[in-house]
């Protein structure tokens, strides 16, 4: 049985993390390209308002945490039967289960979805209307274009896009300048933060590169993050050209204020394909904790650092070998070389 022609209203499940939703952005002009008068609904965690917002591609958005992806462990069970009851209402023709997951695909049933496509992997391929073999050796975001395109799309050719609104970037421009960011001068946003410590750089080698940075009077660093970043950003307070940001900024704010820098330095993170999706010049430190060539940025304006150790892929939230040697053979003079290669910043 053929995906249906007469197609109103589409669902796409993306409930995992900031990454994974940003490698799937490029099916969105995909599907509406193939069913141009369909309304897409993106299913979402909670942080992707901040990613989909003025999407033109995206009609309606819903967003859940789930218990088995959400990093809070919890989520009030009346909340899950409340988005399936609104997802019912809609009667969606066509359901996207980018992830593979036997959960998704049983929401997808629950939300009383007409037509399932998804890879099934997980479980549950026999509860889809059409069910796609499993490459694993693509990237996230061929294997997200597979489903919808119905065709591998070299990731070269695809490019995920945040949208940002003019209003929001002088906003952000207006509150990077009351926290005393210059008018003329180079912006390098550092993240130092990741979703595991496995995969973070140490604090001391970010102190280290942002010395660098400093010997050069045009820039200035904006130092982003939640918590962590506090060790890298206090090392330095009291200096101007370095502006703590830390806990200061919402999502939102922060992708606003990152789509007004130069460049962007950081662990394999959320806040990295942000700034892929945003076009700037990243330099990324890679951990071995995952698959980074499957699920990494693949930007052409970007550096990716990362080392081979045979422990990898690990997986592990905690690094168990003795000084994390995936993240630590990365050095700050060889970060430094890899963003003056990529941006305008002067060699000392």
């Amino acid at each position: 049985k053929g995906v249906p022609r007469a197609v109103q209203n589409i669902l796409i499940v993306r409930l995992d993390h900031i990454g994974d939703l940003i490698c799937s952005l490029p099916v969105l002009p995909v599907l509406k390209r193939r069913f141009p008068s369909a309304e897409i609904t993106v299913l979402t965690g909670e942080e992707g308002k901040a990613i989909l917002a003025g999407n033109p591609f995206v009609a309606h958005l819903v967003t859940f945490s789930p218990n088995w992806f959400s990093r809070k462990r919890f989520v009030n069970p009346i909340q899950f039967f409340r988005i399936i009851y609104g997802l019912r209402k809609t009667k969606y023709d066509l359901g996207f289960d980018l992830r593979g997951d036997l959960r998704n695909i049983v929401l997808m049933i629950l939300a009383g979805v007409r037509y399932r496509i998804g890879y099934g992997i997980g479980g549950g391929g026999s509860l889809l209307q059409k069910r796609y073999e499993y490459d694993p050796t693509l990237h996230q975001v061929e294997l997200n274009q597979k489903l919808v395109a119905e065709e591998v799309v070299p990731k070269s050719n695809l490019k995920p896009e945040i949208y940002v609104m003019r209003e929001e970037k002088e906003t952000a421009l207006k509150k990077l300048r009351a926290h005393g960011v210059p008018e003329k001068t180079q912006l390098i946003a550092i993240h130092p933060e990741a979703g595991y410590p496995s995969k973070e750089w140490e604090a001391q080698n970010f102190r280290t590169l942002i010395e660098k940075i400093l010997m050069d009077s045009q820039n200035t660093v904006l130092v982003f993050g939640l918590s962590k970043a506090r060790q890298v950003a206090d090392f330095f307070s009291g200096s101007g050209r370095v502006i703590n940001l830390v806990g200061q900024f919402s999502l939102r704010e922060m992708i606003a204020a990152l789509s007004c820098c130069d460049l962007f330095i950081g662990n394999d993170s959320g806040p990295s394909h942000i700034a892929q999706a945003l076009g700037i010049p990243m330099v990324i430190l890679a951990s071995g904790t995952n698959e980074y060539e499957k699920w990494g940025v693949w930007s052409k304006s970007s550096t990716v650092l990362k080392y081979s150790v045979p422990c990898s892929p690990c997986q592990l939230e905690y690094c168990n070998v003795e000084g994390h040697p995936c993240m630590s053979q990365i050095s700050p003079d060889q970060v430094w070389q890899a963003a003056c290669s990529l941006s305008a910043l002067s060699r000392p």
